[in-house]
């Protein structure tokens, strides 16, 4: 009877320390699932290597051209080498459309087979994945490209110039905000992709700061490093290699949480809360 008594109570304890919210949820994957994270990462990052190596090759070239005081070839490798990583990037989008399916599965404590679901998240949405690649490279090209352009070459006022790459930097960071809201909705729903884009659109001022915030740590961040010299872009590269699992599960958790508040409470009630476990009213009170 006693033994009986204390593994109620053992189970009612172990109940407690499920994760009941979404925070709770992060932190359980960081403490209990690390190769599983791991594991994330890398097979992120396999479909990465070829932008790695296109962004460190042409870095390479430019620290060479800088070296013997040729700087006026600068501007054309930074538009072909900007340009050969729009092709790279749809590569490397390929592994997002993998990662956010097997993300998802992960946090809603479902992921037992990562690379199964990593792979099957590929074949379901490649399409839209190489879709948001090509435009994110465009983006990133008319930011690289157009921002040095106005910089070196433009023969407009400084002012004019800053507004110009101001304005360039904010496309960009709209849309890139738009681009990984598109990739956390089409693993979860089978949505045309007008929907998507709308959805997009109305889930970001939802989340305002909150993803702001993580974007510009995450992507602003990688951005940033690479600007500097290959030594810091190869740091901002490894970074990635081992920490875009991190940002995978923040961006899929905090789209889960406004999913529920924006569409699952009124279309999808059954998804509210997945993943999270719900304590019942005796497990309060134990």
């Amino acid at each position: 009877m006693f033994k009986r008594q204390e593994r109620q109570m053992s189970d009612q304890e172990a109940k407690k320390k499920l994760p009941t919210n979404r925070k709770e949820v992060f932190f359980d994957l960081l403490r209990y699932r690390k190769m599983t994270l791991f594991a994330l990462s890398s097979f992120t990052f396999m479909f990465f290597i070829p932008l790695a190596v296109d962004l460190l090759y042409f870095n390479f070239l430019e620290s060479v051209l800088i070296a013997n005081g040729q700087t006026e070839a600068l501007f054309s490798l930074v538009f072909y080498s900007m340009l050969i990583m729009i092709p790279c990037m749809m590569i490397g989008f390929l592994g997002f459309a993998g990662a956010f399916q097997a993300a998802k599965k992960i946090v809603w404590q479902e992921g037992n087979m990562m690379a199964h679901d990593f792979f099957q998240g590929i074949k379901e949405n490649w399409l839209r994945a190489i879709g948001n690649g090509l435009f994110f490279g465009i983006l990133l090209f008319g930011l690289v490209v157009g921002g040095s352009y106005l910089y070196i070459f433009s023969p407009i006022s400084p002012v004019l110039c800053g507004i110009g790459i101001g304005a360039l930097i904010l496309f960009m960071l709209v849309f890139g905000m738009i681009i990984a809201l598109n990739f956390t909705q089409d693993v979860y729903y089978s949505n045309p992709f007008r929907y998507t884009i709308k959805n997009s659109f109305c889930l970001l001022g939802l989340l305002n700061w909150r993803i702001i915030i993580l974007f510009i740590l995450s992507t602003g961040g990688l951005i940033a490093l690479c600007c500097f010299n290959i030594i810091m872009m190869a740091i901002g590269l490894f970074l990635f290699a081992i920490l875009n699992n991190v940002i995978i599960i923040l961006y899929t958790l905090m789209s889960h949480y406004a999913f529920d508040k924006f569409i699952n409470q009124e279309h999808y009630p059954e998804m509210v809360g997945k993943g999270l476990y719900k304590l019942e009213k005796e497990d309060k009170e134990a």
